[in-house]
């Protein structure tokens, strides 16, 4: 399980923000990973270490090259729990292709019908200095979606047009905090609290038909099951604010991850876009 939530202003006042995203990945514990860095093609982001599955990416931002134009691209993979096919292709790679291609969303997501994956919902937003959107695809059920203009919205591990009650609670949550009109340090604390939020968010019957037996422990934003073999590792914070200073800002568990006693580790990357 995973969960998104972001805000979009493609002409905000002097001293906010053109783009606001707080997001957990939930994740087993055992599973390695790396932290948040910029790789050799300039991609901001963690990524799966996981035997086999080495470089696969759930979340990352880059700025690229499409058409004439250059654009700031960030993108999410979240699965849809319990959409399961036969010989499915990895999903890890489908942000990482993304980042790196220099087609924008639209095109770049043609080629993913020709493969067969597991469910799941793919976000991008792309932002220039004349135009930003984002875009939502799933392939089960095959959904596209585009968001303009100003705009605040929540993705999780179900369909786009049954949204688990966490994500409604937390956009919610989320809209209240944007409303605050808070300074940087106070809005990146009161988010990652938001990340943290362990309230039941029940009953859920969408979530209940996912996943049945553990529908109870995946109902809050901040996830942990008993025994605490899988949950919530990593929350990510990404600000890009008036003046195109970008901020991508990771709390993680530390590998190997001590289960009981989890070691936090805080990375910062800034830049100037």
């Amino acid at each position: 399980m995973c969960i998104l939530f972001l805000h979009v202003d493609p002409n905000p006042p002097e001293g906010h923000y053109r783009l606001i995203v707080a997001t957990n990945r939930d994740e087993y514990y055992k599973r390695p990973s790396r932290n948040a860095f910029t790789d050799e093609s300039n991609i901001v982001g963690g990524v799966d270490l996981e035997k086999g599955r080495e470089g696969g990416r759930w979340l990352g931002f880059t700025s690229k090259e499409i058409g004439e134009s250059k654009k700031h691209c960030l993108s999410a993979l979240l699965n849809i729990t319990g959409e399961l096919t036969d010989n499915p292709s990895g999903r890890g790679t489908i942000v990482n292709n993304y980042l790196e291609t220099s087609q924008d969303f639209p095109q770049y997501v043609k080629q993913l019908g020709k493969k067969r994956f597991n469910g799941f919902n793919l976000i991008a937003v792309e932002l220039s200095e004349t135009d930003v959107k984002t875009y939502h695809y799933s392939n089960t059920p095959k959904i596209e979606s585009i968001y303009s203009g100003k705009h605040t919205v929540g993705f999780g591990n179900s369909p786009t047009y049954i949204p688990l009650q966490k994500v409604i609670a937390g956009r919610n949550q989320f809209i209240e905090i944007l409303d605050k009109n808070l300074s940087k340090d106070c809005l990146e604390k009161e988010l990652i609290d938001l990340l943290k939020n362990t309230d039941k968010h029940l009953p859920d019957l969408e979530l209940q038909k996912r996943q049945p037996v553990l529908f109870e422990s995946l109902s809050s934003i901040f996830v942990r099951t008993d025994p605490p073999v899988y949950g919530t590792r990593t929350h990510t914070i990404v600000l890009i604010d008036y003046n195109w200073n970008l901020e991508f800002i990771e709390h993680t568990m530390k590998d190997p991850i001590d289960n009981f006693k989890p070691i936090w580790i805080n990375t910062r990357i800034e830049s100037k876009l």
